[in-house]
């Protein structure tokens, strides 16, 4: 079957070449076609053996975060549900761990930032998912500065226009600088729902991460994307790795993400001939879960360098 198909490789290629004008070596250069294959299918070979690596140590840091923190998985909040697009994803732990600057930390490796209600109605979507979860208090992204005059503002530096304090808040004064926590019927010694002010030191068991990047600027959230598999993410950091490498995010058919369909691509898709999980294997260029002519034709349509 794999002779087969790279015969049939070789003389699409050679069709492919002809009709622009020129033959396999012209388009492929001077050095015969099929020792390029050959170590184009090498380099494919090593570069797997090096995304396996790095997956591997993803799966490894997701199972030592889980024996520490539970991250509930992401929603959306959908443009056709009167919403933004955005994705949310609420972390609880089984105790407080970290204060609001660290927090932010972890909510921005994970590829967001922590959350921000532009509207009222952003926040009742979010506090719907909360009160599915029993009682951590979660930080979330508004912080004000100490000083009588301060405003309450959100990590965009946009002003805080409306407020759902719960009863008895706020109540630390304006002395010292303050964050936004959220508890939803549950606050250690007190009952509380709704919105609390604390300061930036305090610990914190929960916090809610939003994914609102739009890297490519298509107009769809990037985690989004990379969750249906229409952006690669080798590392599992929620960045696509097209964003990272600085390389055009359409164009599909660079499977080695050089900014060149070439014979390193070539070589990928016959590597990965046949069946293939939806969305795991970049050589499944249209992510129908098969690695076949189609993603074949596709990476001799964009021969050459990426738009």
């Amino acid at each position: 079957m794999a002779a087969t198909v790279l015969l049939f490789a070789i003389s699409a290629i050679a069709a492919h070449a002809t009709v622009a004008g020129g033959s396999p070596n012209a388009a492929l250069g001077a050095d015969s076609f099929s020792a390029r294959v050959g170590r184009a299918h090498a380099a494919a070979t090593q570069e797997s053996s090096h995304m396996n690596r790095l997956m591997a140590v993803a799966a490894s840091g997701a199972v030592a975060m889980g024996s520490s923190a539970f991250a509930q998985d992401a929603v959306q909040w959908r443009v056709e549900d009167g919403g933004n697009g955005h994705w949310y994803a609420l972390v609880s732990r089984p105790y407080a761990m970290y204060d609001w600057t660290a927090t932010r930390s972890l909510a921005q490796d994970a590829g967001g930032d922590l959350a921000t209600f532009q509207t009222q109605a952003e926040w009742l979507f979010i506090r719907q998912r909360l009160q599915t979860l029993s009682s951590p208090q979660f930080l979330v992204g508004a912080l004000r500065t100490a000083g009588a005059s301060s405003q309450w503002r959100w990590i965009d530096s946009t002003e805080v226009t409306y407020f759902a304090w719960a009863a008895g808040t706020p109540n630390n004064g304006t002395a010292i600088d303050l964050v936004l926590c959220i508890a939803i019927g549950f606050d250690g010694a007190r009952g509380m729902d709704g919105w609390d002010d604390w300061r930036v030191v305090d610990l914190s068991n929960g916090y809610v991460i939003e994914y609102s990047a739009d890297c490519n600027s298509d107009g769809v959230i990037d985690y989004g994307q990379i969750r249906a598999g229409e952006l690669d993410d080798a590392n599992a950091n929620n960045i696509p790795d097209c964003c990272e490498a600085g390389t055009a995010c359409g164009c599909a058919a660079d499977i080695s993400g050089n900014g060149i369909v070439d014979a390193v691509d070539l070589a990928a898709v016959l590597s990965s001939w046949g069946n293939a999980p939806t969305g795991k294997t970049n050589a499944d260029i249209n992510r129908d879960g098969e690695v076949n002519a189609i993603d074949l034709a596709e990476v001799l349509s964009s021969w050459g360098t990426c738009p």
